[in-house]
């Protein structure tokens, strides 16, 4: 019996140890609450426990074999894929505006003023060179006298000024000219059927229209004087050969010798 009453009282003190343990580490804890508390804040230790917590264990199994890989069709059939309309607006991110980084957007061409879209240019063409070249012409005068008018023309340029020149007298004047009473008494129907040079001659040949001139000996004249001062504005040419349908005449008419060259002075 005594041995009984011991132990009851040996177990009495020791749970009266430990009630008075546990008492005074509640003390303790109640005391150091908030010491506690911020310890724990700043070592993070409640949030990598919630996170132990809160993430979810994979299960790994094993591979199926062979037999358990052969599913049914509902279990490998792919989902159908939903089809796009083209209503359903497509969620893009929105380029970013211009203005957004305080940059001006330069204005499309659609939003400039039609009187500020510069109109496109023609293609330039490259200018023609030219030349300024001297014309005779006759003028008859209240009296019947004749002279000669030199008139100044513009032509294009060419590796053959000489018949370029003679082609534009043969032509007669302008309208301006007849105003100014100037007239080309070469008989209309002249063509020009070559030229050449030798030394410092022309050598001219007209058709069989040339040799015939209504206006007489005067006229005759007239039409040789107009060429020779023509071709003698050349700074190479001195004198004037002509031919009638490639031969030399003797006479043009009664009177005009025509068998020599004929410069300036021959008038």
């Amino acid at each position: 019996m005594a041995v009984r009453r011991k132990k009851r009282t040996s177990a009495k003190a020791g749970c009266l140890l430990w009630i008075v343990a546990f008492v005074v580490l509640l003390i303790l804890f109640l005391v150091k609450f908030e010491d506690i508390r911020s310890v724990v804040q700043k070592t993070g230790f409640l949030d990598a426990l919630n996170h132990a917590v809160s993430k979810p264990t994979t299960v790994q199994t094993s591979e199926p074999s062979g037999s358990d890989q052969q599913t049914s069709p509902q279990e490998t059939a792919p989902a159908a894929p939903v089809p796009q309309t083209p209503s359903s607006p497509q969620t893009t991110a929105p380029a970013p505006s211009p203005t957004d980084s305080g940059q001006t957007a330069p204005p499309s061409t659609s939003e400039i003023p039609s009187e500020q879209v510069p109109e496109p240019s023609p293609p330039q063409t490259p200018m023609e060179k030219t030349r300024t070249v001297a014309l005779y012409f006759i003028q008859i005068h209240d009296d019947g006298s004749i002279s000669s008018q030199r008139v100044k023309r513009t032509i294009p340029l060419s590796d053959s000024p000489m018949q370029d020149t003679l082609e534009i007298l043969l032509e007669g004047p302008t309208e301006s000219e007849l105003r100014a009473n100037l007239l080309s008494l070469i008989p209309s129907g002249t063509k020009l059927r070559g030229v050449s040079v030798r030394g410092s001659t022309a050598i001219v040949d007209f058709n069989d229209a040339f040799g015939y001139n209504r206006y007489g000996k005067e006229g005759y004249i007239a039409q040789l004087k107009q060429i020779v001062y023509t071709l003698t504005e050349f700074q190479n040419i001195k004198d004037v050969q002509f031919l009638i349908e490639g031969k030399t005449r003797a006479f043009l008419s009664e009177g005009v010798a025509l068998d020599t060259p004929l410069s300036r002075s021959s008038f």
